[in-house]
């Protein structure tokens, strides 16, 4: 498989994860009472952050493909959003393990 069907496909898995998750976020978090705080909610919720920053941040990359041009600004702006996504990768770690 290339790379570009290996992305496509993924976008798609992200996309479904994050319905389902978001559903079961919401759910669980209005209508359950107070935050679930086990090891599988935290591993679900990071297996959620981790789909939310992928999938944004891929189309954020696909939109800058379009309108960037210069092969440099492309480079300097693909090292931006992936300095950007790991920092807030971070920092929900950060927030799920404290």
């Amino acid at each position: 498989m290339n790379k570009e069907v290996f992305e496509w496909f993924f976008l798609r898995v992200t996309g479904v994860i994050l319905l389902a998750g978001l559903s079961l976020h919401f759910y669980t978090m209005h209508y359950n009472g107070p935050a679930q705080t086990g090891t599988y909610w935290r591993t679900f919720h990071f297996i959620f952050l981790l789909s939310a920053i992928y999938h944004g941040f891929n189309g954020l990359f696909g939109i800058m493909l379009e309108y960037v041009h210069s092969r440099k600004l492309q480079k300097i702006f693909e090292g931006i959003l992936i300095v950007t996504a790991l920092i807030l990768v971070g920092f929900g770690f950060y927030i799920l393990t404290a």
